[in-house]
C-alpha cells in the first residue's frame, strides 16, 4: 500500500489494509513479492496525482512479469477522475472511491474471480470500523475518524467532490472505539476531520458539539494524549478553548489554516473569516493557552493575488508565528469552484515562485527564533521509536506536535520520558533525557 495526502488517507489506508489481513492476506515488504498492490490517492494538489500515476507507471512493468497482480486505486483521485484512470492507466484493475475502504477485500476477490475491472465511486456507502478494530495492530498511537466530507465549498478546494457533504459518526461509538483502542494498549488519539469544528451536524436525535466529543473521549481511562485536526477558522466555537484549559490530557496543538492574510483573497476563496477575525482567534488560543502550538496552510498565488495581497499574508505569518506552516503554491484544480466559475488562475508561475521562497524563507526564520525560546526548557516527550534521519538517535514528540530528537542507547519507543531541550532549528528540537 503506497498511501499519498493527509492523515486522513493514512487512517483510510489502515481501514483497507486492515479488511485485507481480515480476508486472509499478509503484508510484505516489496511491490515485487505481493499479489495486491494499492495507491491511495490525494487530489488536493496536482503534484499529488502526478505521484499517483508515476506510482502506477511502475506497477505497470510488474503487471507485465505477473498478469494476476491486482492494481487498485484507492480514494480521493480515484474519486474524481472515476473511469478516466482506467483510459490512462488500463492496467489497472480497481477505481474506489473514499466510501469503498472496507470493501476492499470484496473488489480483489472479484477481480481475482472474473478477470473484470472494478469502478466503485458511489457515496452511498457507509465506512466501517467495527471490522479495522478486530484486525488492528496493537500501536500506541492511533488516528480516529469522527467526521467526513465538508459543507464549506471553499473555491480552491476538491475535498467536497471528492469526500461529499459532512457526514459525523455518532459520539457513543468514537468513544466506544477510543475505548478498545486504549484496552489494546494506544495511549494517543488523534480525532480527524476535514472540518472538524462542526463535528455533529446533522446526527440524531440531537446534534452534538467538537467540545462535547472531545470532554467524552478525554475521560476514557488510559489515555494520556489527545489531539485534532483540522479546525475552520468560521466554525470555530469558543467553548473550544475551555476544553484546553479543563482537559490535562488534551495537547496544546492547533492546526488551524489561514490560507491567505488578505481580505479580497479569502473573499474570492470563500473562507468565511477576515485577516482581523483570524487574528482574534490566535489570541483567544493564546490566552487559553499561552504555550499552545499553532500550525497553519497558506495557498501563494491564489486567483487574483496582488502583491499588495501577498504582503498581508506574509504580515498574517509574521504575527501569529506559526510553529510550523504548510505552504502551497496555488494550482488550479478541476471539479473546484474556482475552475467552475472561471475565476482565473492569472497570477505569472515565476511570481508564484518568487512569493513562495520568499514567504517559506520567511517563516522558516521565525519558526526557528521560536525554538530558540525552548532551549534549557525540560518538557515531557512521547517517544516514536528511532529517528528517521539518524537511527542512532530517538525521536518523539512534545504536547505541542514538535519533533523531539535525543541521545538513547535504547528504544523509546511507547513510552513517555521528559527531556530538556538543548538546541533547536526551525524544524525540530534536540535534547537530553533527563
Amino acid at each position: 500500500m503506497y498511501t499519498i495526502g493527509c492523515q486522513m488517507n493514512v487512517l483510510d489506508s489502515e481501514l483497507a489494509l486492515a479488511t485485507l489481513e481480515g480476508d486472509g492476506l499478509n503484508v510484505v515488504e516489496r511491490a515485487k513479492e505481493a499479489d495486491v498492490v494499492l495507491v491511495n490517492t490525494c487530489s488536493v494538489r496536482e503534484k499529488a496525482e502526478e505521484k499517483a500515476y508515476s506510482w502506477l507507471g511502475r506497477m505497470k512493468l510488474l503487471k507485465r512479469e505477473n498478469p494476476d497482480l491486482v492494481i487498485g486505486v484507492l480514494g480521493c483521485m480515484a474519486q474524481k477522475e472515476g473511469k478516466l484512470i482506467f483510459r490512462r492507466a488500463p492496467y489497472v484493475d480497481i477505481v474506489a472511491g473514499t466510501a469503498h475502504f472496507t470493501k476492499i477485500d470484496d473488489y480483489v476477490r472479484q477481480v481475482q474471480a472474473t478477470g473484470k475491472r472494478i469502478l466503485a465511486v458511489g457515496r452511498d456507502e457507509e465506512v466501517e470500523t467495527e471490522r479495522r478494530l478486530k484486525a488492528r495492530e496493537t500501536r500506541h498511537s492511533a488516528y480516529v475518524a469522527v467526521q467526513r466530507g465538508c459543507d464549506h465549498h471553499c473555491t480552491y478546494c476538491v475535498v467536497p467532490n471528492t469526500r461529499g457533504m459532512e457526514t459525523s459518526r455518532p459520539l457513543e461509538e468514537i468513544v466506544e472505539e477510543c475505548k478498545i483502542l486504549v484496552g489494546e494498549g494506544t495511549q494517543e488519539i488523534t480525532l480527524l476531520g476535514q472540518n472538524i469544528d462542526s463535528y455533529g451536524k446533522r446526527l440524531q436525535p440531537r446534534r452534538r458539539t467538537l467540545s462535547e466529543l472531545l470532554y467524552a473521549v478525554a475521560d476514557v481511562p488510559g489515555l494520556k494524549r489527545l489531539r485534532f485536526i483540522t479546525s475552520h477558522p468560521s466554525d470555530l466555537k469558543p467553548e473550544l478553548f475551555q476544553a484546553f484549559k479543563d482537559l490535562p490530557n488534551l495537547m496544546p496543538y492547533l492546526h488551524f489554516p489561514a490560507q491567505s492574510g488578505s481580505d479580497e483573497v479569502l473573499k474570492r476563496m470563500r473562507r468565511g473569516y477576515t485577516f482581523d477575525r483570524y487574528m482574534e482567534l490566535v489570541a483567544a488560543a493564546r490566552e487559553a493557552v499561552p504555550d499552545m502550538g499553532l500550525a497553519g496552510d497558506t495557498i501563494v498565488g491564489f486567483c487574483g493575488e496582488t502583491e499588495e495581497d501577498f504582503e498581508k499574508t506574509v504580515e498574517l505569518h509574521r504575527r501569529t508565528r506559526y510553529q510550523n506552516a504548510y505552504i502551497f503554491m496555488y494550482s488550479e484544480r478541476d471539479y473546484t469552484p474556482a475552475k467552475q466559475q472561471e475565476l482565473a488562475d492569472d497570477v505569472p508561475l515565476e511570481v508564484k515562485k518568487r512569493r513562495i521562497n520568499h514567504l517559506m524563507q520567511l517563516q522558516r526564520q521565525w519558526a526557528e527564533e521560536e525554538n530558540q525560546k525552548k532551549i534549557g526548557q525540560v518538557t515531557e516527550i512521547f517517544g516514536e521509536g528511532p529517528s528517521k534521519k539518524d537511527p542512532s538517535k530517538q525521536e518523539g514528540r512534545n504536547p505541542q506536535n514538535q519533533v523531539v530528537i535525543v541521545e538513547s542507547g535504547r528504544d523509546l519507543k511507547g513510552q513517555f520520558y521528559r527531556a530538556e531541550i538543548t538546541a533547536a532549528t526551525d524544524a525540530a528540537l534536540y535534547g537530553k533525557l533527563v
